[in-house]
């Protein structure tokens, strides 16, 4: 079929969800393509009718790629049942975005903001290999010992070797990095060696970081740094 697209790669152009999520979502039944059932690695026209859940999805035309530096107290969901602010609520869009490198909700830093899947999905794959900087505010003084344990080969997370280097700062004060992102790994790493994390703040995620940035401000990439982006994660 010419000027067909399969239809994940569709779905997760229009920003509605990853193409694995789309896969999941055709497999469940729920995805119609011009009202008749779809099926996995079906192609389609931009100009057929998908949808979801009775949704009709659009191809955006614009692809946002924001960068920001997101402020404590908010998550990185588009919706909240506890009705907490969101990172879209303070940016103030309301479309289904994917956030990169998702955050806690007192923790700061930069995160990107996207609707292009396809690169939100490659950059959130641990083969893209993304370096990750934090700096840390502990609750108190880590031991020399304690400092080479953490960037040693010996450190296991769930029964998985975790791999950083941590820069002593100050008395309580640590600068990490590291190329993956588990779910409150920097502050399950310091509570291997019985200390607890007070701040935390992503300072960079790859080339991005946090520079003429103040915490809750936001900016939209350059092009060269979503064509960086792209050559990261090999998009053509």
């Amino acid at each position: 079929m010419p000027n067909s697209i399969k239809l994940q790669k569709y779905m997760s152009d229009c920003g509605f969800c990853s193409r694995r999520e789309s896969e999941k979502l055709i497999l469940q039944g729920k995805v119609f393509v011009n009202e008749e059932l779809a099926t996995i690695g079906q192609r389609i026209l931009i100009t057929d009718k998908v949808k979801v859940n009775n949704s009709i999805l659009k191809l955006e035309n614009k692809k946002l790629y924001i960068l920001l530096n997101k402020p404590k107290n908010t998550i990185c969901t588009l919706d909240d049942p506890q009705k907490r602010k969101t990172i879209y609520d303070h940016i103030k869009i309301n479309k289904y975005l994917f956030s990169v490198g998702r955050l806690d909700f007192n923790t700061t830093g930069v995160i990107l903001i996207t609707n292009d899947g396809e690169l939100a999905n490659k950059l959130a794959h641990p083969s893209s290999k993304i370096e990750r900087q934090y700096l840390v505010e502990l609750e108190k003084k880590l031991s020399q010992d304690k400092l080479e344990f953490l960037n040693s080969k010996n450190v296991k997370l769930n029964g998985k070797i975790s791999k950083q280097k941590v820069t002593k700062i100050s008395e309580t004060k640590y600068l990490i990095s590291l190329y993956e992102g588990r779910n409150h790994h920097v502050k399950n790493l310091f509570l291997l060696v019985e200390n607890y994390v007070k701040k935390l703040h992503r300072k960079s995620y790859g080339f991005l970081t946090d520079e003429n940035l103040k915490i809750g401000e936001f900016r939209q990439l350059t092009e060269t740094e979503i064509s960086m982006l792209k050559n990261i994660t090999n998009i053509k």
